[in-house]
C-alpha cells in the first residue's frame, strides 16, 4: 500500500484524448466523459486521503526524533561538562577572578556579589568561601528614616558580616543628617572595628558632630586609610590618633561644591590626626591649613595638594616645609607657591595652565632642591617656555604632557625643539616613556611629533638615550575620551612597526590618565 502511494497517476489510455483536450479548453463535457472524470477525481482523492495520513503520522514520528535527540545533545552536554576544564580550576583562582571582576563595585560602591550566588552551586560555594569579596561594606544614612527597610538592610549587613569572617574590612560610610545612627546599625558594625582597613565618610550635614564614633576609639588597630568627603562643616571627635597603621588621608570637600564657581567649598572644622606617621596625604584646602597639616606630617612620601584661596597667589607664606622623604608630588596652581623642601622628590605633577607655568614651576623646583625624574603637566600649552623648564630638568626619564590649547606654529617649535642629535645641547637625552595626550593635532605639529620620536628611539644619534615607550591619547571636550582619527593612528603604528613601544590609549586607559589629573 505504501509502495503505491508512490507510484504515478493511474492513465486511462482510451479517453486521454478526450481528457487532454478538456484539459486545454472550456469544452462541456460529455456524459460519458463526465463518467470518466468523476472516477479520475475519486481516485486523487483516496490517494491524499492515504497521503495526509501517512504525512500524519512521519510527523508523529520526527517528533519523536527530534524529542529523542534533544535528549541525547542534552544527556551529552551534561557528561561533557564533567570532563570541562573549568571544573579544574583551584577555587582560589576562581576566587581570584571573582575578586578582580567585581573589584570596581566593592571597592568605589562598596557592594557585595551577591549575584554570584544566583549561577550555580559551586559559583555559591566558591563566593561564600572567599571573604574578601564581602568585605567591603556600605553604611547608608539615617537608615531610621526607612523602619520598613531596617530589618532587610540589618539582615544583609549581618549576612555580609559573617561571609566576611576574619578578613578586613572597607567601610563606607554615608551621611546626610544630624541624627545619631540607628543603635541597633551600630551594634552591628561598632563590633568589628578592629577589623577595619580602609573607612570612608561621606558627610552630607550642616556643622554635624559625630560623637557617636567615639566607642570606636582605641580600636582601630587594623585601620590604614581614612577618607573624608566633608559637605559641610564636620566636627569628628578623638578617635583616629591611636591607630597605629593609619598611613593614608584623604580630606576634601564635595566635587560639586569645590569644583563649582559659585558656590565657596565648605571644610572640615575638626579631624584629629596622627600627623606624624601619615605618608600618603591628598587634600583640598585653604593654604594656612595645609601648612599645619604639611609642618606637621614629616614622613610624607606622597603627596597631592590643593589650595582653594586664590590670595595665597598674591602673599605666599614665608614659612618653609621640609619634607625629607617625600617621592611625589602633586600641586595646582596656587599650592606651588607653597615653600617646599623636598630633596628626594622624585615625581612632580602640575594641573594648571601654561601661563603660570614658567613662572611658577622653575621657582618650586630650585626652593624644593629636587632631582626630578618623572614630570607630569596637566593643560599644558606647547611653548618654547616649556622646553626652556625642560632643559633644567635634564635627570628627567618620563614625561606625560596633555596640550590643552594647542597652536600650530608653538607645538612644530616644541617638537622640533625635542628632538636629539646626540650632542649636549639635546633636551631631556635620558627619556624613555612618554605620554602625549592633545584635543586637536595639527599636521605639521603631528610631523614634528613624530619626527621627534623617531630621533629618540633610534640610537645612531646617541647612546644616552632611546625612547622604549610611547604612549597618546586624545581628549575631546571637558577632557573626555575621543577614538584618534585613521591617519594619526597609522603613524603611530608605523612607528610600532619599526620596533618602538608605541600605541594609543584605549577608552579606559585614557580614563585611567585623566582620572589622575584631579589631585
Amino acid at each position: 500500500m505504501l509502495e503505491s502511494l508512490f507510484e504515478p497517476l493511474p492513465l486511462h489510455p482510451s479517453p486521454s484524448d478526450y481528457v487532454n483536450r478538456l484539459l486545454r479548453s472550456n469544452d462541456v463535457p460529455l456524459d460519458s466523459e463526465a463518467v470518466v472524470i468523476r472516477s479520475i477525481v475519486s481516485d486523487g482523492e483516496d490517494r491524499i486521503r492515504a497521503l495526509d495520513a501517512h504525512v500524519l503520522h512521519l510527523q508523529a514520528t520526527l517528533a519523536q526524533l527530534s524529542q529523542r535527540r534533544d535528549e541525547t545533545v542534552e544527556h551529552l552536554r551534561v557528561h561533557r561538562a564533567i570532563l570541562s576544564p573549568v571544573r579544574r580550576v583551584p577555587m582560589e583562582l576562581v576566587c581570584t577572578i571573582f575578586e578582580m571582576a567585581s573589584a570596581q563595585n566593592r571597592v568605589k560602591f562598596g557592594t557585595p556579589p551577591w549575584q554570584l550566588g544566583f549561577i550555580c552551586r559551586s559559583w555559591r560555594q566558591y563566593a561564600l568561601s572567599c571573604p574578601l569579596l564581602w568585605s567591603s561594606v556600605t553604611v547608608p544614612h539615617c537608615p531610621g528614616w526607612y523602619q520598613s527597610e531596617t530589618q532587610q538592610l540589618l539582615s544583609k549587613l549581618r549576612t555580609q558580616l559573617s561571609r566576611a569572617t576574619n578578613a578586613s574590612l572597607d567601610i563606607y560610610w554615608s551621611w546626610s543628617c544630624n541624627n545619631e545612627p540607628d543603635s541597633r546599625l551600630l551594634d552591628l558594625i561598632f563590633p568589628h572595628s578592629n577589623r577595619w582597613r580602609n573607612v570612608t565618610f561621606h558627610v552630607n550635614c550642616s556643622n554635624c558632630r559625630l560623637d557617636w564614633l567615639l566607642p570606636i576609639s582605641g580600636k582601630l588597630d587594623q585601620l590604614e586609610t581614612l577618607e573624608v568627603e566633608n559637605f559641610g562643616a564636620t566636627i569628628f571627635p578623638d578617635v583616629f590618633t591611636t591607630a597605629r597603621n593609619l598611613r593614608r588621608v584623604v580630606l576634601t570637600p564635595s566635587q560639586s561644591s569645590s569644583r563649582s564657581n559659585r558656590t565657596a567649598p565648605i571644610y572640615l572644622k575638626s579631624i584629629p590626626i596622627p600627623w606624624g606617621q601619615i605618608t600618603h596625604y591628598r587634600g583640598e584646602f585653604p593654604g594656612e591649613r595645609q601648612l599645619e597639616f604639611l609642618q606637621a606630617a614629616p614622613n610624607l612620601l606622597n603627596c597631592a595638594l590643593e589650595i582653594s584661596d586664590h590670595s595665597y597667589l598674591i602673599s605666599p607664606a614665608n614659612t618653609t616645609v621640609i619634607l625629607p622623604h617625600l617621592r611625589r608630588l602633586c600641586l595646582n596652581a596656587t599650592a606651588s607657591r607653597l615653600n617646599v623642601v623636598a630633596p628626594e622628590l622624585e615625581e612632580l605633577c602640575c594641573v594648571f595652565h601654561m601661563m603660570w607655568m614658567p613662572h611658577l614651576i622653575t621657582p618650586f623646583i630650585r626652593r624644593a632642591s629636587c632631582t626630578l625624574t618623572r614630570l607630569v603637566l596637566w593643560e599644558c600649552r606647547l611653548h618654547t617656555e616649556l622646553t626652556d623648564i625642560l632643559r633644567d630638568l635634564p635627570t628627567l626619564s618620563y614625561l606625560l604632557l596633555a596640550n590643552g590649547t594647542p597652536i600650530e606654529k608653538d607645538g612644530v617649535a616644541f617638537f622640533t625643539s625635542m628632538a636629539i642629535s646626540g650632542t649636549d645641547s639635546d633636551v631631556c637625552p635620558h627619556i624613555v616613556s612618554m605620554v602625549y595626550g592633545y584635543e586637536n593635532w595639527y599636521p605639521y605639529t603631528e610631523d614634528a611629533f613624530i619626527s621627534m620620536a623617531k630621533s629618540r628611539f633610534r640610537t645612531q644619534h646617541s647612546l644616552r638615550s632611546r625612547l622604549f615607550r610611547l604612549r597618546v591619547f586624545r581628549t575631546g571636550h571637558l577632557y573626555r575620551y575621543e577614538p584618534p582619527d585613521l591617519d594619526t593612528k597609522h603613524r603611530i603604528q608605523m612607528l610600532q612597526d619599526e620596533g618602538l613601544d608605541a600605541a594609543f590609549l584605549d577608552e579606559q586607559e585614557t580614563t585611567d590618565h585623566l582620572s589622575r589629573k584631579y589631585i
